[in-house]
């Protein structure tokens, strides 16, 4: 009887510990507008909500930069974050902002992290298409109030600093690379439905040329993609299959009310949220076989593979260091397949970095 009881703690326990693991990587999120147009009269009933889907992170506006930065109420509630925090989910806050006023529009994060937020995101859009210096300026002032909010102890230093903004960078103009030492990771808005049926068919590309665009543009932080659900033209498997390529801290834009049907939670109940994004389980033998892997064939005329591979990125660059392809390796593929056919001949470099903080860089050559 005695061994019993143990062995149902220990199946207990393992499986208690496996979900907590799960939980751990796991970051998929949901944005919140404002809670008025959702139907919930509070928060505890959003956090009950999103907690019995397995969400396990929300979005939360909780400013406005224009003409000059307005605080919207849930910047100062307290009980706010402890709603979220008493049901696992990690409250975000988010702000959309503007050319003017970068200290004060910078406070809001500040205020946002005394209220006991964990994270803060900055949206920004065509008011800096093709812009530099104002974009300097609201970064350099964010940074600076991250960093302050960390020295004096009212966040920790698991506080991080996220941009928004387009899925389409290059169209825009946008100078990914002023951005990018000031925050902690990038969240394009690769809003897939609201592009087209081509794209929503082929999310793994279009995700795929996103991140390439952003490295392109000078993005050395992670980035982490929005998947956009308001027009009914993107089912629960395309969300799944978009959240599976993009990551662990993939999100979905935006809570069903006002303009979105309240019928829409529908599809939300039929998304996977609590999908498991940890490695599989590391062993030396694994990381061994890693270790020793090579692309394949080498040289190639185009076409090659990579076996192996854990949970990461791959990067192609040319010989002057431009990166011409950046993809992400799903979980438990082992394996990536690529394609430089439609590049000159030549030696390529591919480096690989995966999410357990193992790297490699290979040499491929291509030719006829």
């Amino acid at each position: 009887m005695k061994r019993t009881i143990l062995t149902l703690f220990c199946s207990f326990l393992s499986l208690f510990l496996a979900a907590q693991q799960q939980s751990d990587c796991n970051k998929l999120g949901a944005w919140l507008w404002y809670i008025d147009i959702t139907g919930f009269q509070t928060h505890a009933q959003i956090a009950d909500t999103l907690a019995a889907l397995g969400i396990k992170r929300i979005y939360i506006k909780v400013a406005d930069g224009t003409p000059n930065p307005t605080i919207w109420p849930e910047i100062n509630d307290i009980s706010i974050p402890v709603a979220y925090k008493a049901r696992g989910i990690e409250p975000w806050a988010w702000s959309y902002n503007y050319v003017n006023n970068p200290s004060t529009q910078a406070n809001a994060l500040k205020m946002a992290a005394q209220t006991g937020y964990t994270g803060y995101v900055v949206d920004i859009e065509t008011e800096f298409d093709g812009l530099s210096a104002p974009l300097t300026s609201l970064f350099t002032a964010f940074a600076a109030k991250k960093q302050e909010v960390i020295t004096s102890q009212i966040a920790d230093s698991t506080f991080k600093l996220y941009c928004t903004t387009w899925g389409n960078p290059k169209d825009h103009n946008f100078k990914i690379n002023l951005i990018d030492p000031h925050v902690d990771g990038f969240m394009p808005q690769t809003y897939v439905e609201q592009w087209g049926p081509s794209y929503v068919s082929n999310l793994e590309y279009w995700i795929g040329v996103g991140n390439q665009e952003y490295v392109e543009l000078g993005a050395t932080k992670p980035i982490h993609h929005i998947v956009a659900y308001e027009d009914g033209d993107i089912n629960a498997t395309q969300i799944n299959s978009f959240f599976e390529t993009s990551g662990a801290e993939s999100s979905m834009w935006r809570i069903p009310g006002g303009t979105i049907p309240n019928s829409y939670w529908n599809t939300w109940n039929d998304v996977n949220w609590t999908m498991n994004f940890c490695p599989p389980s590391s062993t030396n033998d694994h990381n061994t076989d890693f270790l020793k892997s090579s692309p394949y064939p080498n040289p190639t005329t185009g076409h090659f593979q990579w076996s192996g591979l854990q949970n990461g990125y791959v990067s192609v660059t040319d010989l002057l260091g431009k990166t011409i392809l950046f993809t992400r390796i799903k979980n438990d593929q082992n394996m990536v397949q690529l394609d430089l056919s439609r590049f000159n001949n030549g030696v390529y470099l591919l480096r690989f970095v995966g999410d357990n903080g193992l790297a490699k860089t290979a040499k491929v050559v291509k030719g006829e």
